[in-house]
C-alpha cells in the first residue's frame, strides 16, 4: 500500500449514509460527534480544580488552536471524504464547520493538547483518556469527516499548541478571580 493511500484511506462502505438512513443511527452520529466536548469539559474541570492557573493555559491553547486550525484549513484545503461521496452535512451538525477543508482535525488538535495537559498535571489516566478518545476520533475517519492525515496533522498541531501554552502563568489577581467564579459555578466551598 502506498503512503498516499494510507494517509487518505477511507472505508469502501459509506458508513455516513448508513447512519443517516435511520433515526437511531442519526442520534448515534450526533452523540458520537459531540460527546468528546463533554469529556474535554470534564477534563477542564479536573485540571482547573487542581490549579486555577491551568484555566489560562487551556484558554490560550484553545485560542491558538482555533487560529491555527482556521488558517491551515483555508491554506491546505482538500474536501472532506463525505463530500467526495456526495453526502451532505448530517442534520444536527453545524454545516459551516464542515464546508471548510478537512485538514487538520480540530477534534484531534484538542485531544492532543488535553492528553499532554493531563499527563503534565497527572489528573486523569492517559490510558483511560486514550481508550475514550481514540474510538471517537477513529469514528470521524470511518464516517468520512476526515482522512488519517487530518488526524496526524491534528496530533502535531496539538502538541505545538501545548508547547506554546504550557508555560503561561497568570497574575495572582486573575487566578483569584477565576477561582472565585469556578468555586461559585461548581458550588465549591
Amino acid at each position: 500500500m502506498k503512503i498516499k493511500e494510507v494517509l487518505f484511506w477511507q472505508p469502501r462502505t459509506d458508513y455516513l449514509r448508513w447512519f443517516e438512513e435511520n433515526i437511531l443511527g442519526k442520534k448515534i452520529l450526533i452523540i458520537l460527534n459531540y460527546i468528546i466536548w463533554l469529556f474535554f469539559f470534564y477534563l477542564s474541570y479536573l485540571l482547573i480544580k487542581k490549579d486555577t492557573n491551568i484555566f489560562w493555559q487551556i484558554l490560550i491553547a484553545t485560542f491558538i488552536a482555533e487560529i491555527i486550525e482556521r488558517f491551515v484549513k483555508r491554506k491546505i484545503s482538500w474536501c472532506r471524504p463525505m463530500f467526495k461521496r456526495k453526502n451532505k452535512t448530517p442534520t444536527g451538525l453545524i454545516d459551516g464547520w464542515y464546508k471548510t477543508g478537512s485538514f487538520p482535525s480540530g477534534h484531534t488538535i484538542k485531544a492532543s493538547y488535553f492528553l499532554l495537559f493531563i499527563h503534565q498535571y497527572q489528573i486523569f489516566s492517559p490510558a483511560i483518556f486514550l481508550l475514550i478518545v481514540i474510538p471517537l476520533l477513529s469514528f470521524r475517519v470511518i464516517v468520512g469527516f476526515h482522512y488519517p492525515i487530518d488526524m496526524v496533522g491534528g496530533l502535531i498541531i496539538g502538541a505545538i499548541v501545548w508547547l506554546l501554552s504550557m508555560w503561561v502563568i497568570a497574575p495572582d489577581l486573575l487566578n483569584q478571580i477565576i477561582k472565585t467564579i469556578f468555586d461559585l459555578v461548581f458550588f465549591i466551598q
